[in-house]
């Protein structure tokens, strides 16, 4: 599909393989440093993450945009098994900050949309199926075109960073329990580490279900590096981790220390061991070269982690929000919304 806009051709074409992901991760890129993010991904990590969407159809799924021959957004629509039975369809749009408002989000916002359609008569006929999606709390083109077709923001997450790695706090291990290293090597104890992270989050917001492919994309990050990880043993039972890995050395030699998938056995909650756990964990990536951490949260997270991590130094430095359509009951069949002004959504 080509669209004239003014003196230039925007093209919206299909996903040709690894050989996009440079572009791809470019935009990307872009998209994060815009918004705020410490962390801004490579190819290396796009690789890896696409090589395992197993459930993904990415010709069909996924479209780029090009601005006179050059990529400048893409979007994805793939749908994920969730760990309670139903199904969602992520929508993941990327649109450089430099030509927003042209045009690209209405191809990438309505390609989205019609395989999401496709996807929830394929993979919709006996589950809930709901599309979410992700954006970037500085993207307003974007936002304003989702509000205007009805979506509404249901979740927001954010980034923190803790600025420096000094006067880390003293936060002992709840009684009964230790920390022991998990060897690089050890390939059954890694599994046992993601299986429980997968038991720790089962009835949290959206947790997709465990996989075989989720489980090789887990050990193939590109920062994947058991060393750093902290994880609690209630005897030979995990009672939580913090799986922690060093970003890229930055241009002024910082390097920021990411302290993710920190997650308590439900049975090991309200004992203080997140707290010990992150604390360890700083320690670890600071005695590696760190010189600041990093990490994720839910910013509607119901076990009070936000309080947590700013109780430890960390800092919102970015937001994203989820935009929902739906959910859908089993076997619907919707049609493509209508903007708020009452013409059909057509570009």
């Amino acid at each position: 599909m080509a669209v004239r806009n003014a003196a230039s051709t925007l093209v919206l074409r299909a996903y040709r393989g690894p050989e996009d992901h440079p572009a791809m991760t470019r935009t990307a890129t872009a998209v994060r440093a815009f918004n705020g993010d410490a962390e801004l991904g490579t190819v290396a990590d796009m690789d890896n993450h696409y090589a395992h969407l197993v459930r993904a159809d990415l010709p069909r799924d996924c479209a780029l945009v090009e601005l006179d021959r050059e990529v400048v957004g893409y979007g994805r629509a793939s749908w994920e098994q969730l760990a309670d039975g139903g199904r969602r369809i992520d929508c993941i749009l990327n649109i450089d900050p430099a030509v927003r408002g042209r045009g690209i989000e209405e191809l990438l916002v309505d390609h989205a949309l019609r395989r999401s359609i496709e996807l929830i008569g394929e993979v919709g006929r006996d589950a809930t199926t709901e599309v979410i999606f992700y954006v970037t709390e500085r993207d307003e083109a974007q936002a304003a075109l989702l509000r205007s077709l009805g979506l509404l923001v249901v979740r927001s997450a954010a980034q923190l960073i803790r600025p420096d790695l000094e006067a880390i706090p003293e936060a002992p291990l709840p009684d009964g329990l230790i920390i022991r290293p998990i060897d690089p090597a050890d390939r059954a104890m890694h599994r046992r580490v993601f299986e429980a992270g997968a038991r720790a989050f089962a009835d949290s917001y959206g947790e997709t279900a465990p996989s075989e492919a989720a489980f090789l994309e887990f050990i193939g990050i590109p920062g994947f590096d058991p060393r750093l990880w902290r994880v609690a043993f209630d005897g030979d039972t995990i009672a939580g981790q913090v799986l922690s890995y060093l970003g890229g050395p930055e241009p002024d030699g910082s390097r920021i220390g990411w302290t993710e998938a920190i997650s308590v056995q439900p049975e090991s909650r309200r004992r203080g061991l997140a707290r010990a756990l992150l604390a360890a964990s700083l320690l670890a990536v600071r005695d590696a070269g760190a010189t600041s951490a990093g990490l994720g949260v839910d910013m509607q997270n119901p076990n009070q982690a936000m309080t947590l991590y700013q109780s430890l130094g960390f800092a919102v430095v970015s937001t994203m929000r989820e935009w929902r359509w739906g959910p859908f009951a089993p076997g619907a069949a919707p049609a493509l919304p209508r903007a708020r002004s009452g013409g059909e959504v057509a570009w």
